[in-house]
């Protein structure tokens, strides 16, 4: 063999070993995806989004946005800030900062603000933009992506620890295709947690029903919407509400028989394929990041409104992405807040 064809053949031989063997920190599984509907029949492609109002904020990422009963408005900030504002979005005033990154938020029945801190734990602001912890650990195990949460007229505040794998990089959820996440119940009065179900492909988004004997929540990377019962009969357990959705859904909220559903990312329908074989993701996961980052999808704009028997009644939508990364979607009378991940803006969608 001449010189070069060894020198070729040694590196070529050297690559082969480094792709399937060398060390890799995650530890990829099989799952199979649920089915995929297409941007057709209830989801068909529409550019209603585009409309959509645009209100300058100090710092990027208003994940969720939340109202009070005096008309204030809250969001966090990628930066930890919490942003008050008025309905129109004017009047913006920071008024404490976590210290991590502050994802979903309620109003509870004392008035105070309930946040799900990523990286803080479940917190409470009280009028005095006093900033006290309620939970961040379980069993004496760090939470480490709290993400969402609803509470109950009873002052019970259901929320979602995302993952206890991946907390800095989301995306390798998607590469490792384990589940890590749990659904809690934290008890305001007593101050009591309890874990509602673990092994959940990153849950995310929580919201209780009318009456509150259930609520929706979403599993973004299991691509599903499933309903946890509260009282009767079927008390204490899971049913698919909708596995066959366009894109990884996140936040969801209720309002007037609505279940609304934030859709910041299509789905990556042309790696799904190979969820299914992880050692074929192991060789993908030794490239280079920008190899692997070339499979998820541009911008898209998209949200969607449920009944409560899992219809599709909204399909708001905008392929060109004006407001991108939408995470959460707050209905007041005729308006939608919608919050981002990313965007530098609020977004206000007219529903007239």
């Amino acid at each position: 063999m001449k010189p070069l064809k060894r020198i070729f053949f040694i590196c070529f031989l050297l690559g082969i070993l480094y792709l399937c063997f060398y060390p890799i920190a995650l530890d990829p599984i099989a799952r199979k995806t649920p089915p995929f509907p297409g941007l057709v029949g209830p989801y068909k492609t529409n550019d209603l989004l585009k409309k959509t109002a645009l209100v300058s904020i100090p710092h990027p990422g208003p994940e969720s946005i939340v109202a009070d009963s005096l008309g204030h408005f809250y969001t966090g900030l990628s930066n930890g800030d919490i942003l008050q504002f008025d309905a129109k979005g004017n009047n913006q005033v920071v008024i404490t900062n976590t210290g991590g990154r502050p994802l979903g938020m309620k109003i509870a029945p004392t008035g105070e603000l309930i946040i799900a801190d990523q990286k803080k734990g479940l917190l409470a602001l009280d009028s005095t933009n006093t900033l006290r912890v309620l939970v961040d650990q379980y069993k004496g195990e760090r939470l480490l992506f709290v993400d969402d949460l609803d509470i109950s007229k009873e002052g019970i505040v259901y929320f979602s620890n995302a993952t206890q794998r991946n907390p800095n990089v989301v995306e390798n959820e998607a590469w490792e295709q384990r589940a890590s996440g749990a659904l809690f119940a934290h008890d305001l009065s007593s101050g009591e947690t309890t874990l509602l179900k673990d092994d959940l492909f990153f849950p995310n988004g929580v919201a209780l029903n009318a009456t509150q004997d259930y609520f929706i929540f979403s599993e973004t990377f299991g691509l599903s919407l499933s309903k946890y019962w509260l009282k009767g009969a079927k008390k204490n357990t899971l049913e698919i509400f909708n596995n066959e959705l366009p894109g990884y859904p996140d936040n969801v909220t209720f309002n007037d028989g609505i279940f609304w559903v934030a859709i910041p990312s299509q789905r990556a329908i042309a790696i799904e394929p190979i969820f299914e074989q992880p050692f074929l993701r192991s060789v993908l996961l030794r490239l280079p990041e920008a190899v692997r980052n070339s499979a998820i999808p541009g911008r898209y704009s998209m949200l969607l409104g449920f009944d409560e028997n899992g219809a599709v009644v909204y399909n708001l939508q905008d392929p060109e992405g004006k407001y991108d990364s939408i995470t959460s979607v707050l209905q007041i009378d005729q308006l939608l807040y919608l919050g981002s991940l990313t965007e530098p803006t609020l977004g206000i969608y007219s529903l007239n």
